[in-house]
């Protein structure tokens, strides 16, 4: 019999500002995924990107000789900007956008201590990223932000205007997390997004901030599975 096409699936994770692939590390203990460190993050070299579109071409030429429809993308709050954007790529068939929106404005303020003291914005998305009820997760977080790329990153965001646009245009499966208490990309403002895309649906995962899949890896991955099992041939 042949070997069915869902086996050779893979989740590709792409993180969000100011973070690098380690902040998948508590969700790819509860699933499979492969995480990616965009150029000048983590362990990668390169200069930073300085645009949304950038990173998801930077995505496309990781992912672009995989065979068609075997990727699922992954990405959180910068990262799922950078997965909407890259989802036309032949290898995916499927995107799951976690603490996302249409549109990430930052607000200046936000925008100015990342460009000149960045380690204080790293301490106010740590200040509004986690749900109170989630210290450990906060601080798990403390240790994965680099606040050198905040600035860059935080630009970026603010930057991106196509997301209704390309969110109009999906025309393969998508899945919207957002955690409930998120002060950063607002729940409702991701059910808007998931209403934007003519194939996707919305969950909102109880008491998570921002990082959900820190707060609560296992519900994450639970969610991002059931999504993954009921697509066509997966």
């Amino acid at each position: 019999m042949a070997v069915r096409e869902k086996e050779r699936k893979t989740v590709i994770a792409l993180h969000g500002a100011g973070m690098g692939a380690d902040v998948w590390e508590l969700l790819a203990r509860k699933m499979p995924c492969e995480a990616l460190n965009l150029p000048g993050h983590g362990t990668a070299a390169g200069p930073l990107l300085k645009t949304i579109e950038d990173m998801a071409a930077w995505v496309r030429a990781q992912i672009g000789d995989r065979p068609p429809r075997t990727v699922v993308l992954l990405g959180h709050s910068m990262g799922a900007l950078a997965a909407l954007e890259a989802a036309q790529a032949p290898a995916v068939c499927a995107v799951v956008l976690a603490g996302a929106a249409a549109q990430m404005p930052v607000h200046p303020d936000l925008l100015k201590k990342a460009r000149e003291t960045p380690e204080a914005a790293a301490a106010l998305i740590l200040k509004w990223g986690v749900a109170p009820a989630h210290a450990a997760a906060a601080e798990f977080l403390k240790g994965l932000l680099r606040p050198e790329t905040l600035a860059n990153d935080l630009a970026a965001c603010d930057a991106y205007a196509a997301g209704e646009k390309t969110a109009l245009a999906m025309r393969k499966p998508a899945l919207v997390l957002a955690g409930e208490a998120d002060k950063l990309a607002s729940a409702s403002a991701g059910r808007a997004l998931a209403g934007m895309m003519p194939d996707a649906r919305f969950c909102a995962l109880a008491g998570c901030g921002h990082m959900l899949m820190l707060e609560n890896a296992a519900e994450t991955a639970r969610e991002i599975k059931a999504f993954a099992a009921a697509l066509e041939e997966f």
